[in-house]
């Protein structure tokens, strides 16, 4: 018989409580840190097709399907798009692509006080010396932004890690985690912890060793009952304070 949720966050527990649990919070962004459903990664989509549609004359179910086709290659449409030859980077940086399909952040996003509360409550009274930073395969600036609009940047997390210092690599691949990681200053990867909405990311979290949590969201698939046995130490809705600390305590110790 398998053991019960209750039963293997004791077991965890037991494990961490006395090392004082983690001293890394990886945190993805989009879908994560604000509901993937309200509508600002359709807004950011629809930019990346409008590009495609005005910059190569493409009809919108062309734009939909290489703009599809794209992130399935690359996990960023920025560099998918540099890969299929859609973009030359000496003419358009990823800076100036992230801008332009994220124009309009503050419109979406919403400052988010339990949000904030649930963040800077990790690491309990440890919280003053854990490292919490935000992991995402857009640009630094678009995801300050981000922070911002959800009044995340009054020091809720030390560093904004994107596509630019991970380039030429970006989450899924192994080698944009370990730049990170490093960075960080991440000695002992199993005490780091990483929330992401998308499996394939969470994946390689787990094989470096890394805790995990599946943030649910629209448009992600979730993971099968196999699928989290093994690649997930908690499931939640959303990045909510008491699902949090039904399923992984040590998160808040």
């Amino acid at each position: 018989r398998a053991p019960s949720t209750r039963a293997r966050a004791r077991r965890r527990v037991a494990t961490h409580a006395a090392s004082g649990a983690f001293d890394v919070y990886v945190f993805d962004l989009d879908g994560v840190l604000y509901d993937g459903a309200n509508g600002y990664l359709a807004h950011v989509r629809e930019r990346q097709r409008v590009y495609l549609m005005e910059t190569h004359g493409m009809t919108r179910e062309e734009a939909h399907e290489t703009r599809e086709r794209a992130f399935a290659k690359a996990s960023q449409c920025y560099k998918g798009f540099v890969d299929m030859g859609l973009i030359h980077a000496r003419q358009m940086s990823q800076e100036e692509f992230t801008a332009y399909c994220r124009n309009g952040v503050e419109l979406f996003l919403r400052a988010d006080e339990a949000l904030e509360r649930c963040v800077r409550d990790m690491g309990g009274e440890r919280g003053n010396v854990t490292k919490k930073i935000v992991m995402t395969n857009t640009s630094e600036t678009e995801g300050v932004k981000a922070l911002a609009a959800l009044g995340l940047n009054g020091g809720c997390f030390d560093k904004v890690y994107g596509g630019l210092f991970m380039a030429p690599y970006c989450k899924p691949q192994r080698e944009a985690y370990e730049r990170v990681l490093a960075d960080v200053g991440a000695v002992d990867v199993t005490r780091a912890v990483m929330f992401e909405d998308s499996l394939k990311n969470l994946k390689t979290a787990k094989a470096l060793g890394m805790r995990t949590v599946f943030v649910k969201t629209l448009g992600e698939r979730e993971p099968s009952e196999q699928e989290r046995a093994e690649f997930c130490d908690a499931v939640v809705d959303s990045m909510n304070a008491d699902q949090l600390r039904a399923q992984m305590p040590e998160l808040f110790m």
